[in-house]
């Protein structure tokens, strides 16, 4: 009998128990052992089983785990999983070696042998994973435990099928669910959270259905350099590049960095349309350092002469050399693109001008050809003229200092020391002189004939592989490493120093320019070129793709998530028939999910085939080539056998998330938005995105969907005379902010309380587009009054902290839509006393809210100095009233559907009265403040207690209490649960961090008494007054630059 066999017919009696846990399950519930069939050892190259449930849903080795682990949670167990070592069949425990048997036959071994380390010889892994309620399920043989672990959770998820604990999608559907206790709301999700949830979960099966994670192909080669012919003397086009390092975009600000001009046999696509683009580039990784490279279309040019293509070639080829460090070798008939210099008294010509005329016209005589010349033509290095200061001063303008090799390191000529000579003693090591610290380097160095000769001092050129010269220009000036050289000892390089520095980030620099190749013929080929090529790529750019992550989509997609909100919220306000729908609100809000869901935007994805254009691989620097050239046949005595990538390469598979795809679409239709704000263009992104927007194809459709006269008649009085009625008419005067109602019923709807269910239904839809469209114009003002923030920064100043799409994010207050601020907004403006049809209740109600939130303006105001004006969330203090929370969104969307969907009045509204309280009185992102639940809850952690918890008590006085090791530390009351924790977390941290209470209450071992400083900055921030002083040298520096 196998191994495999005698364990498949193991009663359960007989496992011992150290292999497996017992799981709690009712008496009248056996344990049942399902023991997988024996499974062979998969060859490297077979793929692990798969299975197909009947809904479609394929169960992978890959996905097993993330099902199970979801049917645990649900059930509240925690898995558990045993490793063992088994012996295949044939296979025998290696015996002990021969010398140990002797020591042991004769007595000589000093001690037991120890116990062996490590599984056994030849052994193979099996995992058992424990069901509770289902017994336990068994891998088969696998080389190694993450296989098995992963066969085990296959078994186990197809063992719950038949159970039927899970569905035909792998959702869990335990038949013991996990109970949820009373507290459980305030610990982890809010009442509004558990609606939102259980909202989706009614529409779930009617969303596509995915496995979460798919392989997809991607396209790693853009299409163009395949249709470029092999270069010929009158077919050539021209494409300037100029250099910023610093990542500012100021270009003119460098002069040590050449302008270079790329040379191409066909124009890059894009300049059809745009005159210059901006190619972005991120190097490093801790700080992620960021550079752009401007290139602007510089047309076709005339005709080479004979032999000058040539010689572009071999620059171009010995240039990459260089740079690259590797026997490079350039075919003409084959590669893509050359290098030649400009001249350095050539002039970058303005945005404006490029913009008007689509680039510029390049001449031959721009082109530095004398520098060309003497890197074809000339010799690689040249000793130094010592020994004739005029010579030596010309050999050491804008020229790196070398030894008489190819692949070596370079320097950078930083000046001529004339002060020094090389007995002088060395400026960082005074005890030696620089001949004697020169001496010490492994090489030998040859006897000096001129002692008086001076000194270069000189900088490390940064290769490609160690950042370019973008690492080189972060480090401050005085901390740059630098280097004294003997000039006899030195050669200077071919290739100047200015031309070297730009050309150091060319592996950036082409990975990037084909990445927006590749997004360029995406935004063709699927969206008609409505996206330019910076958005487009930007948008296709996953954030493991580019190391600065507000240069990869996740901007653009909360931009794009809220421009497919307000076009949706819009499409089925249409379709219900405007404000006079009498569909459920839930109804219209399911209808709208289920378009917006990340689940529909990824199958939109899919079918469209822009997954197959993602972006999500950095550059490689250490393995990258240029494109379609080779390695030198022989090479330093050694054949170089590695392929190189070329324009003929076939696409390849990656693994990507649906919430990944469902981002890029989101990205792409903010792309689609910038930089004109276009809302055709955006109409237009969505339909080739398959969003069912059947009612309008462009802005000016929509005002045409309803079919309305402009005006209403005024009803007339029958019981008032004809000239009472006149003035009756024109007495009232429908007007807010500026804008008049064209029909009285809007207006009255707007600010009626009436409990009648056709006025509440039509203020419910009102809020609805209103909401989406003051969405829209705050995360417009945000995102261009905030290019550099990132995408965490932008939810935070909008969202609301309990509907944030991070959770680390989820307590901090600097939001621009919340219902508070929408309170404080609404209260001073004075839209309350608008409000008419209210009960005597609801307007005490409203009097007392607008007192209170008046109140904790004027005690804000008051408290704060001139400089220190605004940025203070008074309205956190003031329980919310409904009435005035909603009143702003109704009145917006009302004015939007009266004047027959005009975005004029709501954008002079929103710039007028929304945008000054909100820039008065909101914090920006450098001021943002955490919640005070969060700052206790980090300090406790930094402190390293363990013994603290946040009860809350209610529902009508909610009581707040906050213990630390079972002892009361402050108790607060609120009328809302949000102000009894705000209020009592405050207290606690006054009690605890300002009082230094925590010291006499906290035994735990892991208490730390003292934290440093930026811990205490980073958990709490800094003060307002630290704040105000940065503001202001910061202004002070602006003024000053």
């Amino acid at each position: 009998m196998t191994v495999e066999q005698q364990i498949s017919v193991m009663p359960v009696a007989q496992i011992p128990p150290e292999e497996r846990q017992a799981a709690e399950q009712p008496p009248d519930l056996p344990t049942t052992i399902v023991v997988a069939p024996p499974t062979p050892v998969p060859a490297p190259s077979s793929a692990p089983p798969t299975y197909t449930s009947p809904a479609g849903v394929v169960l992978t080795f890959q996905n097993a785990g993330h099902h199970l682990s979801r049917w645990f949670q649900a059930s509240g167990h925690t898995p558990t999983y045993n490793m063992e070592d088994v012996l295949p069949p044939g296979v025998e425990e290696a015996p002990i070696s021969k010398k140990a048997a002797k020591k042991a036959r004769l007595g000589e071994a000093d001690e037991p042998a120890a116990a062996p380390t490590g599984p056994p010889l030849g052994s193979m892994r099996v995992c058992t994973v424990d069901l509770p309620y289902a017994g336990s399920v068994r891998s088969g043989l696998w080389p190694n435990k993450s296989l098995a672990k992963q066969h085990a959770s296959f078994e186990a998820c197809k063992v719950l099928m038949d159970k039927g604990e899970v569905d035909t999608s792998f959702q869990p559907t335990p038949s013991h669910p996990r109970g949820k206790t009373f507290e459980e709301r305030l610990e982890t999700k809010s009442r509004c959270n558990y609606r939102w949830e259980s909202r989706k979960l009614a529409i779930q099966d009617q969303l596509p259905q995915s496995t979460g994670q798919g392989d997809y192909e991607y396209k790693t080669t853009p299409e163009f350099w395949g249709t470029c012919p092999p270069f010929q003397p009158h077919h050539l086009w021209a494409s300037v590049f100029q250099l910023s390092p610093d990542g500012e975009g100021n270009y003119d600000n460098h002069p040590e960095c050449r302008m270079m001009c790329l040379i191409t046999s066909r124009p890059l696509p894009f300049w059809s349309s745009v005159g210059e683009t901006v190619v972005r580039m991120g190097v490093g990784e801790q700080p992620a350092l960021q550079a752009s490279m401007r290139l602007i279309n510089g047309g076709k040019m005339e005709p080479f002469q004979s032999g000058t293509l040539e010689q572009a070639q071999v620059f171009t080829e010995k240039l990459m050399r260089a740079q690259i460090q590797k026997p490079l070798m350039a075919d003409l008939a084959h590669v893509k693109w050359l290098l030649v210099p400009l001249r350095r008294s050539f002039k970058a010509p303005t945005k404006e001008i490029v913009s008007q005329n689509k680039g510029i016209k390049l001449r031959l005589k721009d082109i530095a050809w004398k520098e060309v010349d003497a890197v074809t033509d000339g010799p690689l290095t040249m000793p130094f003229t010592h020994n004739d200061m005029d010579i030596l001063q010309r050999q050491c303008k804008d020229r790196m200092s070398t030894v008489p090799s190819e692949m070596v390191r370079r320097n950078y000529i930083v000046r001529i020391r004339t002060d020094l000579n090389p007995s002088s003693p060395h400026p960082d090591h005074p005890e030696e002189t620089i001949l004697q610290a020169l001496e010490q380097d492994p090489t030998t160095l040859p006897e000096l004939s001129d002692p008086s000769q001076p000194i270069l001092e000189v900088e490390p050129a940064a290769l490609p592989k160690t950042g370019s010269y973008i690492t080189s220009l972060s480090i401050p000036d005085e901390k740059r490493p630098k280097l004294y050289l003997i000039p006899e000892f030195e050669h200077w390089h071919c290739i100047p120093s200015s031309v070297h520095r730009t050309t150091s980030t060319m592996p950036f620099f082409i990975h990037q320019l084909e990445s927006m190749l590749v997004a360029w013929e995406a935004s063709e080929k699927l969206f008609g070129s409505v996206v330019r090529p910076e958005y487009a790529l930007q948008a296709l750019t996953a954030p493991a793709g580019m190391i600065v992550s507000s240069w990869t989509y996740e901007r653009l997609e909360i931009l794009g998530d809220t421009l497919l909100k307000f076009f949706t919220t819009l499409h089925f306000y249409l379709a219900g028939g405007g404000a006079d729908c009498q569909d459920d609100h839930l109804k219209t809000w399911q209808d709208r999910h289920k378009v917006i869901s990340n689940k529909t935007l990824a199958h939109n994805c899919i079918k469209v085939g822009l997954v197959n254009y993602v972006r999500d691989r950095r550059v490689k620097v250490k393995e990258w080539a240029p494109r379609d050239w080779d390695f030198d046949t022989w090479a330093g005595g050694t054949a170089m056998k590695k392929h190189l990538k070329t324009s003929e390469d076939k696409s390849e598979f990656r693994n990507l998330g649906d919430k990944l795809l469902a981002d890029v679409v989101e990205a792409m239709i903010g792309a689609s938005y910038l930089p004109n704000k276009d809302m055709d263009n955006v109409i237009t992104t969505l339909h080739n995105l398959t969003v069912p927007l059947t009612l309008f194809k462009s802005w000016g459709d929509v005002k045409h969907v309803l079919q309305r006269e402009n005006e209403e008649e005024e009803a007339k009085d029958p019981d008032l005379p004809a000239y009472m009625n006149f003035f009756a008419k024109t007495k009232m005067q429908y007007e807010v902010f500026g804008y008049t109602f064209k029909r009285r019923k809007t207006f009255e709807d707007v600010f009626s309380l009436s409990s009648k269910r056709e006025t509440r239904m039509k203020r419910e839809r009102y809020k609805m587009l209103g909401n989406a469209v003051l969405d829209v114009y705050i995360i417009d003002y945000l995102y261009e009054n905030h290019p550099t923030e990132g995408p965490g920064s932008l939810s935070n100043m909008k969202a609301s902290p309990f509907t944030h799409p991070r959770s680390d994010l989820t307590s901090l207050q600097t939001f621009r839509t919340t219902e508070g601020l929408r309170c404080a907004l609404a209260v001073e403006l004075g839209l309350q006393d608008l409000v008419i049809d209210g009960d005597d209740r609801t307007r005490r109600e409203l009097g007392r809210a607008t007192y209170f939130m008046n109140e904790a303006r004027k005690k804000a105001d008051a408290g704060l100095s001139d400089e220190e004006q605004g940025e203070v969330h008074y309205w956190e203090e003031v329980a919310v009233n409904h009435v005035t929370g909603s009143i702003m969104e109704i009145l917006l969307g009302a004015i939007l559907d009266d004047s027959d969907f005009d975005l004029e009045p709501i954008k002079k509204i929103f710039f007028e009265k929304i945008l000054p309280f909100i820039e008065k009185y909101c914090k920006g992102p450098a001021n943002t403040d955490m919640h005070p639940k969060g700052q206790i809850t980090r300090w406790m952690q930094a402190k390293g207690c363990m013994m603290y918890s946040l009860d809350v008590e209610g529902p009508r006085l909610s009581i707040g209490t906050y213990k630390v090791h079972d002892k009361e530390i402050a108790r607060e009351s609120a009328f809302t649960t949000h102000l009894a924790v705000r209020n009592v977390c405050s207290a606690a941290i006054r009690k605890l961090k300002d009082e230094g209470g925590l010291e006499e209450l906290c035994d735990c071992a892991s208490f730390k008494k003292v934290l440093p400083d930026d811990k205490i900055e980073e958990i709490f921030g800094k003060s307002r007054r630290e704040r105000m002083l940065e503001a202001q040298e910061k202004d002070a520096a602006s003024r000053k630059a």
